[in-house]
């Protein structure tokens, strides 16, 4: 029963500030519309007298998600930071030198070097004026006109090493309105209004952030603006990681149901059974738990897994939760209704990405055991991959039959491999051919329809696997319609392997286990029931 969890956060940790800074002549090469806007962009930056200040710090208000908070950024020649307060969510980007860093309201500290790297490089090249002084990463979208009525010109802008994103350039004006990009299962977009000029510094005083869903959008307002004033000290020191408390690592038996795998918890001293899925964004507490525990979730939260629903919120956890002997560093806990999420077994909660951010745990499925301690604690065992968890899930680069992509690894997943309806429509050849079988993945907001195929190979690193049993995604959205992964590869293939996931350094270790079977002699009939 495949299955994937993804918490819509509250903003993209983006550390863009909109500042634009005038730049020298427009290279001829670019088409004539295309060099018409830009010199028109250009001479709009010099009439405004805009230049970068040395330092600029801005505080304001945010609503959003039925929640009020805050945020304060800071920028200055030793780096740049944002925070952000939104009820008990706290998410805070910090830059130094190069690299930078995110870190949750769990204490989650992690150094962006995949897709959310990658959107940065092309928010520093939108808010550096890169669009003028390199137009050959420009693409001339045309006139367009705004939801809310703003006449734009459009530009699709590619740096070296960035994600393409979309930015509307105001007709009038030739201010940004509005920066739009791929993100998940469709567009997200950051609207801008009310600009002015403090001592050169050009801001928009006003951003509206969308997924699409408005019930979730988020307003951000600036309040408080100040231009080349001291920064206080140690404000752009990157926090030490939070991690399990536990001097020595720890195994635990594994619980298997409709082959899904669990573990106990401890809460208030009483045991609750958890899933272990590296596939959700959150530790989540089935909302029938919290209600036993007094648990108040605050505003309203959107979840992806089979389609877009909205979850009951987030809530301050006060009470620790325990595994063995370990304690873990978790402090706000997304409500979620877990009824039939994974099956006839009823979950208590979920363990996701805030415990495997905070310690380095290695799964052995067939011999349902879970060993973890702090991150680096346990013997690299077997071969080594780099991770991508940018996005707060783990992703690694794989093949399947021959075409590279990037895969999800979701051990909240029961089947084996999903690869999703975006990827399917760029490689039409891995569709069924003749009688197609249709199937039915089941997660949080449902069910959703797939065809059923076999895979002759799927391969990461060195390993190769054959004849897997897969769903090809029909959805236009939910997690199924990633934009970014191919696909999901589930405990079907990884039970065939002991996994080390040592998220806080990036890094995952994948050996055989006892029950290892490559599958090369598998039969090809195709099963009654797909998995």
């Amino acid at each position: 029963m495949p299955h994937i969890v993804t918490i819509r956060r509250a903003c993209s940790l983006t550390l863009g500030l909109l500042l634009s800074i005038g730049a020298g002549s427009v290279p001829v090469r670019a088409d004539t519309e295309l060099q018409n806007v830009l010199a028109a962009r250009m001479s709009a930056m010099k009439a405004l007298h805009v230049r970068e200040p040395r330092t600029l710090e801005v505080t304001g208000s945010i609503a959003g998600a039925g929640l009020q908070g805050a945020f304060h950024s800071w920028s200055g020649p030793q780096g740049q930071r944002y925070d952000q307060w939104i009820g008990t969510r706290f998410e805070s980007s910090i830059r130094v030198g190069g690299r930078q860093f995110a870190i949750d309201e769990n204490g989650n500290v992690r150094e962006l070097q995949g897709l959310m790297q990658q959107r940065q490089r092309t928010e520093d090249f939108i808010n550096e004026d890169g669009f003028v002084t390199h137009p050959e990463d420009d693409r001339y979208l045309g006139h367009v006109t705004l939801p809310d009525g703003r006449s734009a010109y459009a530009l699709q802008v590619t740096p070296p090493g960035g994600l393409a994103e979309t930015i509307a350039l105001d007709t009038h004006s030739l201010l940004i309105d509005r920066i739009s990009y791929d993100d998940g299962d469709g567009v997200s977009t950051s609207d801008y209004y009310d600009y002015k000029v403090f001592s050169g510094a050009l801001l928009a005083q006003r951003e509206i952030d969308s997924n699409g869903d408005h019930d979730y959008d988020l307003e951000r307002i600036s309040e408080r603006i100040g231009v080349n004033r001291p920064m206080e000290r140690g404000v752009f020191a990157i926090p030490v990681n939070a991690e399990v408390q536990t001097a020595q690592p720890v195994t635990v038996p594994l619980e298997e149901h409709d082959r899904h795998y669990y573990t106990h918890v401890r809460i208030r001293g009483h045991a609750y059974t958890f899933l272990v899925d590296t596939g959700a964004q959150a530790v989540v507490i089935d909302s029938h738990l919290a209600s036993v525990l007094g648990l108040q979730p605050q505003g309203h939260l959107e979840v992806v897994g089979a389609s877009r629903v909205g979850g009951m919120g987030v809530a301050p956890l006060t009470d620790s939760i325990f595994i063995g002997a370990a304690k873990l560093p978790v402090h706000v806990v997304t409500i979620l209704d877990l009824h039939n999420v994974t099956g006839s077994f009823q979950a208590d909660g979920v363990l996701g990405y805030p415990f495997f951010a905070s310690a380095e745990v290695r799964l052995d499925a067939a011999k349902h055991a879970m060993t973890f301690g702090k991150p680096g604690s346990l013997r690299p065992s077997g071969e080594g991959f780099p991770i991508d968890v940018d996005r707060q899930q783990i992703e690694l680069h794989g093949k399947v039959d021959g075409i590279p992509g990037r895969f999800v690894l979701d051990t909240g997943n029961s089947g084996e491999l999903l690869l999703f309806s975006p990827f399917m429509k760029l490689h039409p050849e891995l569709l069924p051919v003749g009688q197609r079988q249709f199937a039915n993945s089941y997660g949080v907001g449902g069910s959703a329809q797939a065809l059923f195929a076999m895979v002759d190979e799927l391969d990461f690193g060195s390993y190769r696997f054959f004849n897997r049993y897969a769903n090809l995604m029909l959805s236009q959205q939910g997690a199924f319609a990633d934009r970014f992964d191919a696909g999901n590869i589930g405990m079907g293939v990884m039970q065939n392997l002991v996994v080390t996931f040592d998220v806080a350094n990036a890094k995952m270790y994948a050996a055989q286990s006892t029950a290892y079977d490559d599958g090369r002699f598998r039969t090809r009939t195709e099963p009654v029931t797909p998995p």
